[in-house]
């Protein structure tokens, strides 16, 4: 399996498609607004007016597939949308997308797909504001005076060709109607891995070749949401790819009826408008119903019908005598457990396994990827948040050694948490944003407070693979300069890890420092 393949196995089994680097297409301004012949560039009062950007009941709306994110000094990054998923972007570590410049507040605005099915942008109450438009013309001076300002806490519905403007025109987000194979950002894949890796690899691309159901089992944690994405994605369907969480499903009927199949305007109190239900927006597409073994008996029967195309399909609250034609769509399911031991009606079960079954390996089946996936992890956190990191070879040596019970999903985890904490950790003794290195000390200490945190001894991988370091406990006054410079190189700079290391205080490391002249 290739590391693109799992760049977000870990995250995206409790269930990050996106922007393309194709050119935004161009839409001609009215008349009303168009430059003349001899001025060719717009000025400040020919600002773009609101009803150009807004969407036209008219037209059918365009729901955009991806995110062309723009900021100063790195290259552009393609980001997948998934209407299962919010995107945050902002200064703060936390956010989905992290924006560097200073115009950007910490929490500067969010993209989420809304229940009537659009993709809505919110400014959440930041300091510079955001700034929708829907044209790229050669602007003279500041963008922000040819687009629109986003009122804060109000939905803006975006579009393909849509580019919101992030305090100023150095930070922006291009809403795109596809995303191109091959552009979304992550490490080339690497030849190899381990014998489970390789057929678990070659049996997504099989499933991606036809259109028979597929059932995934799996632990928590193993990817199973992902795995799905990536057969939708491989299968190059038209449709949307639907997450269904069966666990989390409504017990009332009626609201269960308007999530799976949707609701007209009025139904009951508060429905103030249209709402198509799952089945129907996966039409043409994939649904992926994750937690299987939970599907309550009322939506076993409604997928039941579905899959035979019997029964009343009308949205709730529509005429007794309406009746929609079945939705088409791919349909894949995931479980920790064997149907054969859920509550399932024997016949959906039976319908769920009639094509492929994956079953996903567990982590401990194939450490050899451990270095992969941290290197995938990594690579993520440098596009995204703009943290450089790489860990020290007796770091990954022990993150293959040790138990991971959360599975891929708790590697991912520990490999953000300990890069976060050496960022925080650089900030305080002020050290600049240079490339970590990651040391085998920085991941012991994480791991084993998480694991005093869930209440659990702390115990090491077995002793043929120890990789405990001696440490040196030399008086400060016998330490030479080269081991000095030696324990700041190898902690990439940081101060308060070449002090532990050499277990002396902080202090007193510094003025080791400034006695060497080491800067």
């Amino acid at each position: 399996m290739t590391r693109e393949t799992e760049a977000k196995a870990g995250e995206e089994e409790e269930g990050h498609n996106g922007p393309s680097l194709n050119r935004t297409t161009t839409i001609p301004l009215p008349p009303s607004i168009q430059e003349p012949p001899a001025s060719p560039t717009p000025t400040r009062r020919e600002r773009i007016p609101r009803e150009l950007l807004a969407s036209v009941d008219a037209e059918p709306y365009r729901e955009p597939k991806a995110l062309r994110v723009h900021r100063e000094g790195v290259p552009d990054l393609i980001v997948p949308l998934y209407p299962d998923r919010s995107y945050v972007f902002g200064r703060a570590p936390e956010s989905t997308v992290v924006f560097p410049h200073d115009a950007v507040s910490r929490q500067h605005g969010r993209l989420s797909f809304r229940e009537d099915h659009r993709w809505v942008y919110r400014d959440l109450n930041s300091r510079n504001h955001s700034f929708l438009g829907k044209v790229e013309l050669p602007f003279e001076g500041d963008e922000r005076e040819y687009f629109q300002a986003m009122s804060a806490s109000q939905d803006w519905v975006v579009e393909p060709g849509n580019i919101i403007l992030l305090g100023n025109g150095r930070s922006r987000i291009t809403l795109l109607a596809e995303v191109p194979a091959g552009m979304v950002a992550g490490p080339r894949p690497r030849v190899g891995g381990s014998v489970a890796a390789v057929q678990l690899e070659r049996s997504i691309n099989i499933c991606a070749r036809h259109q028979l159901p597929v059932f995934i089992l799996g632990r928590s944690g193993t990817g199973k949401t992902f795995i799905a994405r990536e057969i939708h994605s491989r299968s190059r369907l038209d449709g949307n790819f639907v997450i269904l969480n069966c666990g989390r499903l409504p017990q009332d009927a009626s609201m269960l009826h308007s999530d799976l199949l949707g609701h007209v305007k009025g139904a009951f109190t508060g429905a103030a408008f249209s709402r198509v239900g799952k089945f129907y927006v996966a039409n043409g597409g994939t649904l992926f119903l994750d937690e299987v073994e939970f599907l309550p008996p009322a939506a076993q029967d409604f997928l039941v019908d579905i899959l035979e195309g019997t029964g009343s399909l009308a949205p709730l609250g529509a005429s007794p005598d309406s009746r929609e034609p079945p939705p088409r769509f791919r349909l894949i399911s995931a479980s920790k457990t064997p149907l054969q031991q859920t509550r399932l009606r024997p016949d959906l079960a039976q319908r769920l396994a009639t094509g492929d079954v994956i079953v996903l390996p567990a982590l401990e089946e194939r450490r050899e990827d451990i270095p992969n996936l941290v290197e995938t992890f990594l690579h993520r956190l440098k596009t995204e948040q703009q943290y450089d990191a790489e860990f020290t070879s007796d770091a990954i040596a022990y993150l293959q050694q040790v138990d991971w019970p959360g599975e891929i999903r708790e590697l991912e985890a520990t490999v953000k948490a300990v890069v976060a904490r050496e960022v925080a950790a650089r900030a305080i003794d002020g050290v600049g944003s240079s490339r970590m290195m990651i040391t085998l000390e920085a991941v012991k200490v994480y791991l084993s407070q998480r694991r005093m945190g869930f209440g659990a001894s702390v115990a090491a991988p077995p002793a043929r693979h120890s990789m405990a370091l001696p440490a040196v406990r030399k008086r400060p006054g016998d330490l030479s300069e080269q081991e000095v410079r030696d324990a700041f190189d190898k902690h990439g700079g940081t101060k308060t890890r070449a002090a532990q290391e050499l277990g002396i205080a902080l202090n007193t490391f510094k003025g080791l420092m400034k006695k060497f002249g080491i800067e």
